[in-house]
């Protein structure tokens, strides 16, 4: 206590006189207030140079994102309706509305548990050994699984796999190695850990989005608007790519020309990705479709040369103040 200064009770015998000269201590009144409810991160603190990938995916943009990034301009609501691994999306600067959609039921699973459940799916897959053990029962798909561990067994899936492609997994591809290693351990298993430390970044991007498992035209048709820019990168054409079971969900040229109808006629804004070729030129014809073609260095050149190319039905290099701006680019 300090010195020449006293503390009385409330019930103290002392003279008003003595009050007077001394103090009463009192405790503080505490006042309670409702906890919050958990609210997204602000955006602000979602804009990285940094780069995020969930995991592999076959013909994922992650390495074409410096290319594709800046074609895709700030939009009200960004629609992907081939989602994938949303490797574009996670990179995105968040818009005031997204949604991501995918057909396959295991990578819509795991990114609602990522977002939903966070903590808990990261405790499981960090407590997961790369395996073969594991990764030959993780490639044992049941949908009847509880969430959590459907989760789990896809992420395995995807991470354990030696080519790196969720699609591809089977039993005989898990991604042993003999000799080579990394930070003082296998190779293989670094690469593990470290896809677990991205996944906490990723849920924090996930929580502003809503997830959809829904055939990609009902959701092209539901959230069309002049406000939407929709980034479709659906099963790339088969005459263009040597693996034409690649995806969980491929599609038929008679499928593209049915997607190409809808886009042909929406309100909002579109972005399609594909290999260059006729049948693309001819669904999204010059000039009310625009071609960008990939810069050389994400050129793909397995059996044969195949050149990524984006067609879109605006001028991706128009003034971005707004969406009104880049609405009105489609009438250039």
């Amino acid at each position: 206590m300090p010195k020449g200064r006293k503390v009385i009770r409330e019930n103290s015998a002392s003279s008003p006189a003595q009050s007077s000269l001394f103090t009463i201590e009192r405790k503080p009144e505490i006042t309670y207030r409702k906890p919050r409810k958990a609210a997204p991160p602000p955006i602000a603190t979602l804009l990285t140079k940094k780069r995020v990938i969930a995991f592999g995916w076959y013909d994922g943009k992650f390495s074409h994102l410096d290319w594709l990034l800046p074609l895709l301009p700030v939009c009200h609501h960004y629609c992907e309706p081939f989602g994938g691994s949303g490797a574009v999306l996670l990179n995105r600067a968040p818009s005031p509305v997204e949604t991501y959609n995918d057909l396959d039921g295991e990578v819509v699973n795991f990114f609602r548990v990522l977002r939903d459940k966070k903590e808990k799916l990261i405790e499981v897959i960090g407590l997961t050994p790369f395996s073969r053990e594991e990764f030959s029962i993780a490639c044992t798909i049941d949908p009847d699984l509880p969430p959590l561990e459907r989760a789990r067994r896809f992420f395995v899936r995807a991470r354990q796999v030696r080519t790196g492609l969720a699609q591809t997994a089977s039993l005989g591809r898990w991604a042993n190695c003999k000799n080579t290693s990394r930070a003082g351990m296998s190779g293989v298993v670094s690469r593990w850990l470290g896809s677990v430390d991205s996944l906490p970044e990723i849920a924090e991007r996930l929580l502003r989005v809503q997830i959809e498992n829904r055939p990609a035209l009902d959701v092209i048709r539901l959230y069309d608007s002049p406000q939407t820019l929709f980034y479709c990168d659906p099963p790339y054409v088969h005459l263009t790519r040597g693996d034409n079971s690649a995806y969980g969900n491929e599609m038929s040229d008679d499928d593209h020309r049915a997607l190409a109808h809808v886009l042909n006629s929406v309100e909002g804004c579109i972005a399609i990705s594909n290999y260059q070729c006729e049948l693309m030129d001819a669904l999204y014809p010059a000039p009310k479709w625009k071609k960008h073609v990939a810069p050389e260095r994400t050129i793909h050149s397995t059996k044969g040369k195949r050149i990524e190319a984006l067609w879109t039905n605006y001028n991706p290099f128009a003034q971005r103040a707004g969406m009104q701006t880049l609405l009105e680019s489609k009438r250039d």
